[in-house]
């Protein structure tokens, strides 16, 4: 065979060669092209408009799109989600800062993950009008019913204190979040302390029978994704992969906030009229920011004043931040000094 034959030829296989590995590479060649490695994780979800940003990112495929196959688990609170948690049901949960705080003082090894929500005024004291509530100070003597340990327990604390009303002033009821609307309808309690949706629903049910006690400026409450710390630590792409999820689902709820609401408020089980005028008040935003250690703080010195945890110094709540996941992603959403 000539030279110049045998030149032709070497260059018609590697051409051959090229477009075979181009195929093989190529997006549009599904039957020879690398799946997208996917992984199964799970959440427990409270059923609350707090989760927003995760339930939009479950309804709207986000988790997905970024290789996640997230298993939902439905709670009715935060305490209940960080119980499970607790037990290693799930891998992941999302609550506010009172179980978090009751946990890991307790010593579960948690990661905070991320903040995804935060409001000042959500929060209410429902009480019945005829037990002669009308005002923050007719609460003395009255029997209040309340969640014991979670966001409800912590706002009634604070506010009562805020309003220079002792604690020790009124008789604490503890009483399920899933049982609080029929122990005020039937009169067991005087009063409750909680929170949306179930909030609206015990206003609806009573009616004019009810006065509802706000105090903004007593908690301003954050809720949090948090994962078990040994399943965060040893799964660092995970985490990533769901932080950008929770990113794609904030920037959905802010370029379209009526159907971020009409898909919350089925998800959740609440009106939209109910929830929509409060709507605009809460804070859909991941992150982490000094504030929200501080908060960790002020709720750590409740614990030990309500005997949730052993009193002892103040723990440092920096060393249970996993922040390494924002910082990758959008590193200017975290805010604590570090």
């Amino acid at each position: 065979m000539s030279k110049r034959r045998m030149s032709w030829l070497a260059v018609v296989v590697l051409t051959a060669v090229l477009i075979a590995a181009a195929a093989y590479w190529s997006p549009h060649a599904p039957p020879h092209a690398v799946p997208p490695r996917v992984d199964k994780v799970s959440i427990a979800l409270s059923m609350t408009p707090h989760s927003s940003i995760v339930h939009i990112a479950v309804e709207k495929g986000f988790f997905a799109r970024h290789g996640l196959d997230v298993i939902v688990v439905p709670t009715t609170h935060g305490k209940e989600a960080i119980a499970l948690l607790a037990a290693d049901v799930v891998d992941f949960a999302t609550a506010a800062e009172p179980p978090i705080v009751i946990a890991t003082m307790n010593g579960v090894p948690l990661a905070i993950v991320a903040s995804i929500f935060n409001v000042a005024s959500e929060n209410a004291i429902v009480a019945l009008r005829d037990r002669g509530i009308a005002r923050t100070h007719d609460l003395a003597g009255k029997r209040i019913g309340v969640a014991f340990g979670t966001s409800g327990d912590y706002f009634l604390w604070a506010f009562l204190t805020r309003n220079r009303l002792s604690p020790r002033a009124v008789t604490l009821v503890d009483t399920d979040a899933a049982h609080i609307a029929d122990a005020i309808g039937r009169g067991d309690v005087d009063a409750v302390a909680t929170w949306p949706p179930v909030l609206y629903g015990i206003q609806s049910a009573l009616g004019e029978r009810a006065v509802s006690i706000y105090g903004a400026d007593a908690y301003t409450e954050g809720h949090f994704v948090v994962g078990n710390a040994a399943f965060v630590h040893a799964h660092p792409e995970v985490v990533v992969n769901m932080v950008r999820a929770l990113f794609e689902a904030e920037r959905f709820m802010r370029s379209d906030p009526e159907a971020a609401l009409a898909i919350v408020s089925r998800r959740v089980g609440a009106e939209e009229e109910g929830l929509g005028p409060i709507w605009k008040k809460f804070d859909f935003s991941v992150g982490m920011s000094q504030s929200s250690l501080s908060t960790l703080e002020d709720v750590a010195r409740w614990a030990m004043a309500r005997q949730y945890v052993t009193a002892r110094p103040m723990p440092n709540f920096l060393s249970d931040l996993y922040l390494d996941a924002l910082l990758a992603v959008r590193p200017e959403r975290v805010t604590v000094i570090r």
